[in-house]
């Protein structure tokens, strides 16, 4: 599945198997997706589209615009 990083944009790849064993093992937020680094910036990575495997779903699109939101409000 596709993470992308959220300062450089870099996209990896990342298999399905592994998001879905870190989200078993995440004891934090449910709103928040399985994190990684980007490996090019060590920025923060957001999947392109993930369903959780307690049914909550991620999308970068969404991520995206509250990024801007926050950002419009200083």
């Amino acid at each position: 599945m596709k993470y992308i990083c959220l300062t450089c944009s870099e996209v990896e790849s990342i298999p399905l198997n592994v998001v879905q064993d870190f989200d078993r093992m995440d004891q934090g937020d449910p709103a928040v997706p399985p994190q990684f680094t980007c490996e090019s910036c060590e920025g923060a990575m957001y999947p392109e589209y993930y369903k959780g495997i307690y049914g909550c779903e991620y999308r970068i699109s969404d991520r995206l615009e509250n990024k801007e939101v926050e950002g419009s409000s200083k």
